[in-house]
């Protein structure tokens, strides 16, 4: 487990903090709060949600503070060098000539952050210090279309505590150090003391220190923030317990830093891949939000979007299932079922959910089936058939709202707006179609778990099955079409596409006029296939398996082209090569290899893993190569699945007690090691070399289910611990080697 560290480009680095493109920006972040702030240290005014409230300190729901900040002599230290940790944060400057180094943490046990000053000096000096809190206590967005209101702040000291509170509302914050201040340290006031000016109805509480510095001998100093929407009482509490348990509450999140490495750990030819594989772990992990009686769940991205999402979380949780950590993929699911229940009650999933559970955007189309798909991918790693039948009665729902309201006219193509949310584009679409499809089949399986019968549900897949391979296939341009509608609906798509977007290139409004052309000369009362854009979303036939062969394969050699594909992966448009994703480049990279190609997956991977660090040391930005979010849940998904699931091959059946090992190790690769994979109640290791003419694959796992092996290369003489292997290849707990003589 390593840091990474950056010494230039510390401040804010281009882009337009209203549109949430974040410059240089950074997370410290647990559970139960996250600071938000820049890498030279300091915060900032930014923010397109909140406007201009996004940043500083957040016990979600509740922020707690702008910002704070050391004065030594009265500057604040210069940064010079940040530092990323997997589970910390550390700035290192001067301020004058005392050398400054701030640590800070977030404990995923409170709602609250320690902040650890170290100074050093070369020559004995007397310091003074001022430590300052701006205070800014408010709800999270949405707050105030919902009713929920933000009054002005003040200030108290209390007992060795610096405490404010919001005037309407039983929302508290305050720090204290490792030793109570004494009342005259203490000053409270609504100016700002900080280096920056902070909107808002916010107070400040600053606490003032002499420290005798001795040369050579760092000096430390601990400062400890936190919120409770309780009371002052429940606050103090709070922080007397994090100064008490500060060591136990480092060691306990190191130990999980440990444990996120050590799982689905993975080690090949390509080391610098290997970190970012790691990384991408650490930054889910970042996400993860718990919002006490509002619910846990992985949120979609910091620093505009640290709420939860049904869509975002159908790719994201099946990246958590990959790397182990059933526990918060579970706990998002339940999450999203309970408020779409409360919110919909109809089945259908909604969009997003912010902190202090109010809801936005009630769903699209594609996230009740993508959702449906989600719940199956959990059971299947886990085999938990208790939380599938505490969820498949709103699964049920979902499929009758799909198939019934959603489609009036029967196709078994639902409408409504899908992943791409181009104002006017709310035909049927494919991705739509396709996650309704997939949703249809695992339901089907769910049902006959709980002694249901599931072949109706069977069946409609099968039907939508030979819809999407048919009628959405479009022969000449050898892609499946983006959406399907009445030549009018479409009609009105394009108009609105052409006013909405001054950009657009020659040849793409080209296009549009000659499939203005051809709609016109239409039947106007029937549906049609038409590609409007190209979007990425065509590549989910593939994503999801049930393109057939022939047509996946074609779709996919015409989406390898520099018509799709960028230096940093998938465009997000055929047509318009503005903009890059991770999980356009993520769900092609699942395409490529649920159907065999790793080789062309990886290679797709590896363009996106050029963005790494490019903003936050660590990480990858949402938008290739380094804008928007600066960290992105459904990177996860990019990343695992067809690493885990794909090249190291893990289909797991843990339902049925059976993992099959399907193999498929990119050309690129001669190594692979995959480490620690959590599956069902066991751990698997695997193990893969190359060389001329053989595969070596050693197999171990703890496990109470069994292991088929399924070898990519049929016709090859296979070895199992060193007996040829006639039939079927299985094994149960233990390790086995298998070797492929090609």
């Amino acid at each position: 487990m390593q840091s990474m560290k950056k010494n230039d480009g510390l401040s804010i680095q281009g882009g337009s903090n209203e549109h949430g493109v974040t410059g240089s920006m950074t997370v410290t972040a647990g559970e139960k709060c996250k600071i938000i702030g820049w890498q030279d240290g300091g915060f900032r005014n930014f923010g397109h949600h909140l406007r201009n409230e996004m940043g500083g300190v957040w016990a979600y729901p509740v922020k707690i503070a702008d910002g704070f900040w050391l004065r030594v002599n009265g500057a604040v230290a210069e940064v010079t060098e940040y530092e990323t940790m997997p589970n910390a944060t550390v700035f290192r400057g001067k301020a004058g000539d005392v050398q400054v180094s701030r640590f800070q943490f977030c404990p995923d046990h409170y709602r609250g952050a320690i902040v650890e000053y170290t100074l050093c000096v070369q020559h004995d000096t007397i310091a003074e210090l001022l430590f300052i809190v701006r205070f800014d206590i408010q709800p999270t967005w949405f707050s105030a279309e919902s009713g929920i209101g933000n009054a002005a702040d003040y200030g108290w000291y209390e007992n060795g505590f610096v405490l404010a509170k919001d005037r309407e509302h039983e929302w508290y914050a305050g720090f204290c150090g490792d030793m109570p201040f004494a009342r005259e340290q203490v000053q409270l006031t609504e100016a700002h003391l900080s280096p920056e000016e902070m909107i808002g109805s916010g107070v400040t509480g600053a606490v003032h220190t002499t420290l005798a510095l001795r040369a050579g001998k760092p000096e430390t100093l601990r400062f400890y923030l936190a919120a409770s929407e309780e009371s002052a009482e429940e606050l103090c509490e709070t922080l007397a317990s994090m100064r008490e348990e500060r060591v136990d509450l480092w060691e306990r999140k190191t130990a999980r830093t440990h444990w996120i490495q050590h799982h689905s750990e993975l080690k090949t030819s390509s080391p610098d891949f290997d970190q970012v594989f790691e990384w991408i772990k650490y930054n889910a992990d970042w996400l993860v939000s718990d919002g006490g009686n509002y619910g846990r769940g992985l949120t979609a991205g910091l620093p505009e979007y640290p709420w939860w999402f049904g869509c975002d979380n159908a790719y994201s949780t099946q990246g958590l299932n990959a790397i182990g950590d059933f526990e918060t993929s579970r706990d998002t699911l339940k999450l999203l079922c309970e408020y779409s229940e409360q919110v919909n009650g109809n089945g259908r999933i909604v969009h997003e959910i912010t902190n202090n559970g109010q809801c936005p955007n009630p769903g699209n189309s594609q996230e009740t089936g993508h959702y449906i798909t989600a719940v199956y991918h959990y059971w299947r790693w886990t085999g938990d058939t208790g939380f599938v039948a505490e969820v498949f009665p709103y699964c049920e729902k979902g499929m009758r709202w799909l198939l019934t309201e959603m489609d009036p006219d029967g196709d078994l193509l639902p409408s409504g707006y899908g992943i791409i949310e181009i104002r006017g584009l709310n035909a049927e679409l494919i991705d739509t179609a396709v996650y309704t499809c997939q949703a249809l089949f695992c339901m089907a399986e769910m049902a006959e778990a709980l002694g249901c019968d599931g072949s109706e549900y069977r069946q409609t897949g099968e039907k939508l099955k030979e819809v999407i391979n048919n009628r959405l296939w479009m022969e000449e341009e050898k892609l499946f079409a983006d959406a399907v509608g009445k030549p009018a609906e479409v009609l009105n798509s394009i108009d609105i596409l052409t006013q909405d977007h001054d950009n657009l290139s020659a040849e793409y409004r080209e296009y549009l006029e000659k499939l203005r052309e051809k709609l016109r000369s239409m039947p106007q009362n029937e549906d049609a296939p038409v590609l409007v854009n190209k979007n990425w979303v065509i590549c989910t036939p593939m994503e999801a398996g049930i393109a057939d062969r022939e047509k996946a394969e074609t779709a996919l050699a015409a989406m390898r082209t520099p018509e799709f594909i960028g230096e940093y992966g998938v465009y997000l448009a055929g047509f318009m090569h503005q903009h890059t994703m991770t999980i356009s480049t993520g769900a092609q990279a699942v395409a490529e290899g649920r159907y065999g190609f790793c080789t062309e997956s990886l290679a797709l991977l590896e363009r996106m893993a050029k963005t790494y660090s490019m903003v936050l040391p660590g990480s990858i930005s949402e938008m290739s190569p380094n804008y928007g979010c600066f960290v992105q849940a459904w990177t996860l998904y990019a990343a695992a699945v067809p690493v885990v699931e794909c090249f190291a091959g893990f289909r797991p059946a843990i339902q049925k007690g059976e993992l099959v090992l399907a193999p498929c190790v990119p050309d690129q690769w001669n190594e692979m090691e995959l480490l620690g994979v959590r599956v069902g109640d066991g751990l698997v290791d695997f193990r893969f070399h190359r060389e001329s003419g053989r595969e070596v694959y050693r197999i171990s796992s703890n496990g109470s289910f069994s292991i088929r092996f399924a070898p990519c290369h049929s016709g090859s003489k296979i070895l199992v611990n060193g007996c040829e292997a006639d039939g079927e290849i299985r094994f149960a707990r233990g390790e086995n080697v298998v070797e492929v003589i090609l």
